[in-house]
Parts: structure tokens; sequence; C-alpha cells
């Protein structure tokens, strides 16, 4: 185990955590990989033709494993983890920060409820449909020309969004980022991963690297808001642009090509694949986001669950027959063979529905229903956020300790037990109750959060590194639009059904269809969707719909809960106990 007093993974920049340097440094001729093989010098291959770093079969060592002889990190990881770090602190909060502005974006632009609903979903939508072949462009590319150009994208995209003249601009330029994005994200993982070779090390680099993931999804209500208080919506794009410039500058001085540059043999990209993957994933996301407008049954939302499930079954045929005839498949699904894979991506699934159920949902409550400004929201926030950042590098030390199967366990059922005291806070409780349980959140999905990234690449095959980490990152994606599609179905059944009595009143059925449909838009005070209403009619809408939506909140922090202590059983089911 590397030394516990270092500071940070690797050392200081171009240190070891632990061990001597060997001379040239890992990755050179004759230097010893970690796995008992040797490195060629300068190489760098994809997915069934691994780097240096990569050589052996079997689970990544380092991450589950006991200790392992030779240096705890290559040269400057530290440097390197930073750069990675600040490309997916861009990437989180490019996810969550537009959410707190989209009012102010609708003024500017003229823009209706459902535009603004596609500022946000557009992203969702391409971000998640992409994640694969992005993974893939970085086996095919190499790792850092495919996180570089995946920078370069997103940056390009940001300053489109901040000088963005109409909604039409906008829209594109979002579609833009989400390309950045999904190729750039899954490179971030496994550039760190190749970094860090001793188990203490990479436990510890992991850490931080999903902490920041955290961080960066529960920060951005915060700089939205903020944002929002000394300019306006467009800063909010302006400094994710600014990040991003950072990020591509950086990680161009730091990431070595040695390591992460182009594959000495490139294998062809599975296009049909690909385009498969593609249709699957954006078939499924579009049907849940319009699943809350159309009704979940409504034709157009059950023909995209028919386009999704055909479109995944010739995917998974197609995957299936590339690898038969010894090519080279978007997708391995020899994969998802791994319990520990499995485990990993279902409970990364159920913390993004559970975390941004609560990032969407309690937003509203605080602003709708308390009457809190977007900046104070965000700042509410924080207790969790705090929270997240602490417990995720601890995450890794309990990790070297007791392995990964308890600590995720636990993490995921100390978010469930979380959400659950969210579930059952009693109406009326005052902010210390609230953010108390939103902090136990935090402390849990801290544990969760990088135990479960672990997980994901150390429990499958090491050549499977990049594709491991896409596939992980679309399986939270495809959480974080459930958190907020399903929930909010659920919340919308119960405000409806609160409303029941107070719309018996109204005989104008024009009127009952636009309070309805401004519920089911979230709205806490509906009557505005009508014009002129008697002043006790008015009062009984907006306090039914209140009580509805609370009532509808707490059942969703019930379900989730739920979820998450089911992927806690899974979880210790299916990760092998360390020996």
């Amino acid at each position: 185990m590397a030394d516990s007093g270092t500071r940070f993974p690797g050392g200081a920049p171009g240190a070891h955590a632990a061990g001597p340097q060997p001379s040239g440094g890992p990755g050179a001729a004759g230097a010893p990989d970690g796995t008992g093989t040797r490195a060629p010098a300068g190489t760098s291959t994809p997915t069934g033709a691994p780097t240096a770093a990569e050589t052996a079969t079997g689970p990544v060592s380092g991450l589950a494993a006991g200790p392992a002889a030779g240096p705890a990190a290559h040269p400057g990881a530290g440097r390197v983890l930073i750069a990675m770090c600040l490309g997916l602190m861009l990437s989180m909060l490019n996810s969550t920060l537009v959410n707190v502005t989209t009012p102010q974006i609708g003024t500017d632009l003229h823009a209706s409820v459902t535009d603004l609903q596609w500022v946000a979903d557009i992203y969702t939508l391409g971000y998640a449909g992409l994640l694969l072949p992005g993974g893939a462009l970085g086996n095919r590319l190499g790792r850092r020309t495919a996180f570089l150009l995946g920078t370069g994208i997103f940056l390009a995209g940001s300053a489109l969004c901040a000088l963005a003249p109409d909604l039409a601009v906008l829209l594109g330029a979002r579609v833009v980022q989400s390309v950045g994005a999904a190729t750039m994200l899954p490179q971030t993982l496994s550039i760190v991963v190749t970094e860090y070779q001793a188990p203490a090390a990479r436990a510890r680099a992991v850490g931080i690297w999903a902490g920041v993931a955290s961080l960066g999804l529960a920060a951005g209500p915060v700089l939205g808001g903020v944002c929002l208080a000394v300019a306006d919506w467009r800063a909010g794009f302006g400094l994710v642009a600014v990040l991003a410039a950072a990020a591509w500058y950086l990680a161009r001085r730091v990431v070595p090509a040695e390591r992460h540059g182009r594959p000495a043999t490139a294998h062809r990209l599975d296009v049909p694949g690909a385009l498969l993957g593609v249709l699957a994933l954006t078939a499924l996301v579009y049907s849940l986001i319009e699943a809350g407008s159309y009704g979940w049954t409504a034709p157009r939302i059950l023909a995209g669950y028919a386009v999704a499930v055909l479109a995944a079954a010739g995917f998974a045929r197609v995957e299936l027959r590339t690898a038969r005839r010894g090519g080279n498949p978007l997708m391995p699904l020899a994969m998802w063979r791994s319990g520990g894979f499995v485990a990993a991506n279902a409970a990364g699934l159920a913390y993004f529905l559970a975390l941004f159920g609560i990032l969407f949902f309690y937003s509203l409550e605080l602003q709708q229903i308390r009457g809190y400004s977007a900046l104070a929201t965000g700042a509410l926030f924080l207790p969790m956020t705090v929270c997240m950042a602490l417990f995720a590098p601890v995450a890794g030390r309990l990790t070297n300790r007791f392995g990964l199967r308890p600590v995720l366990a636990f993490g995921l059922a100390l978010t469930g037990a979380g959400c659950l005291l969210l579930a059952t806070q009693p109406y009326g409780d005052g902010l210390p109750g609230l953010e108390w349980r939103l902090a136990l959140v935090g402390a849990g999905s801290g544990l969760m959060s990088s135990t479960m990234s672990n997980a994901a690449v150390s429990t499958i095959d090491r050549r499977y590194v990049t594709m491991a980490s896409a596939v992980h990152n679309t399986c939270r994606q495809i959480g974080s639009t459930l958190g907020v599609a399903l929930l909010g179905a659920v919340l919308h059944a119960r405000q409806t059904g609160a409303l029941g009595a107070p719309l018996a009143k109204l005989r104008d059925p024009a009127a009952r269809s636009a309070v309805k449909a401004a519920a089911r838009h979230g709205s806490t005070s509906p009557a505005e969707a009508v014009g002129r209403l008697p002043t006790a009619t008015r009062r009984a809408l907006d306090t039914a719909a209140g009580h509805g939506f609370q009532s509808g909140l707490h059942l969703a922090m019930l379900i989730s809960a739920l979820i998450l202590f089911a992927c806690a059983a899974t979880a210790a089911a299916l990760l092998r106990p360390r020996p």
C-alpha cells in the first residue's frame, strides 16, 4: 500500500506516491508495468490491442486487489489527474448549471416552456446517445487525442451558447456541446486508472475523480445562481467555455502521448454497432424525456420504446457477430459476465436517478413553495455538495482497507437512508431538517460514487477499460433521465390527485385543462395558468397543488430509497469479497 501520508495521488507532479521511480519512467522500454510484462516504448493500443499498462488480461489490478509491486504512479500523474478532473468538472457543471438559468433564457429569447425543456433535454439526448461511440473513438485515435478533440468541440459549443442570438442557435450549440462531452468524458477515467498503478494510489485518484464529478453536479445550481446574480445566463456558458479552454491547454501539456497516444494498430470502428447503439439510446432517452408531456402510454412514446428495444436487440446481435468473427466490437458483451461490472452500473443508474431527482424537484420545492431565489436555492445544496467532496477521497482509503464490496454496499445503503429520511420529513419542517438529510445523502453519495467507478473498471478485463468507462457513464446518464421522468410522473400523479376536489368546482373545461397542464409541468401555482378566478378558488387550487407536490416528492424519495437499498443488496451479492 502506498504511503498514507501522501497528500495527492502520485505525490507532487512528477513524483510517485510510493516506491522508486525507474529510469525512463513506466512506459519506457524495459520498465515494469505492474502486470508481470514489459512495456514496449511509445505504444498505445485500443480495446483488443491494449496499451503497455494493459497488456495482461484479467481484472485491472490496483482497485480491488491487494498491494502491487512497482511504482505507485507514472511520473506527472498528479498533473494528469488535475487535467482530467477539470474536464470532468466542466462536463458535470454543464449538466446542472442550465437548470437555474432557463427562466431567464426564456425571457431573453422569447421561448415557451416546451422550448426551455429542450434547452436541457437536447444536451442529455445527444450526450447519452454518443457516449459509446465516444469511448470507441478514444480506442481508435488514442485517449489523449480524443480528450483534446472532445474538449475543443465542447469549448466551441459553449462559446456559441454564450453568444446565441436566438433559440435555434442555442439548441444547435447545445448539440455541439453534447458531441464534445460524449467524446471527452469516457477518456477521463481510463486515463486516470492507467496513470496510477499501485492499489492505494489508484483508489485515491479515482476517489478524487468521482468526488469532482459529484461536486460538479451539485455545484452547478450554485454557480448558475451566482452568474444570474452578477450578470446573466450567458455568463454561465462563458464560465464553462473558460474551464474548457483551461482543460484543453493543461491536457495538451501534461497528458503523455507515449501512454495515451494513437494506437500502434488501430482497429476499424464498429460502424453498424455504433449506429444501432446511438439509435437505441437516443430512442430510449427521448421517450423518457417526452413521457411527462405526452403520457407514458401515448403512441409516440410506445413507438420510441419499441425502436429502442429493436435497436438494442440488433446492437447485441451485431456485437456478438463481430466478436465471433474476431473483429473489434463497439461494446464487448463479455464485460457483462462480470458481476462486479453489473453491480457498478446498476449502482450508477440508481445513484443518478436519486441525485437528479433531488436536484431537480427540491430546486422546484425550494423556489416555488418556500420562495427562495435561484442563488439561495443553490446555496442550500451546499451541505450535500461538501459531504460529497469530503467523503469521495475517504472512500478510496476505505476501499484499500476493506475492499470494494462493503464500501459500495454501505454507500448505497447510506444514500438510501438519506432518501428515506427525506421521504419521512414532516410537512412544515424547517431548513435545518432538510439540510442534515441532504448532507446524509451527500455522505453516502461520496462513498458510493468513487467506489462504483472503481468497480466498473477494476472487475473487467483490463483491455476494456475505456469502453467500461463509457458504458458506466451511459448508465449514469440514463439514470439521470429516469430520475426526472419516472419520479416526475409519480410526483405529477400525486399532485393531480390532490387537485381533484378544487378542480371539480371549476365549470370551465378550458380552465381545468390549463390547470392540469400547469401542474404537469411542475407548477405549484397552477391557478396562474387561468386568467380571472375568485380569490378563494385560486387559493384552494394553489394550496392543493403545493400539498400534492410535497406528497409526491415524499413518494418519489421513498421509491429512490427502495431502489438504492435493492442495489446495495445486489452489490453485496455480486461483488466478490476481498480475499
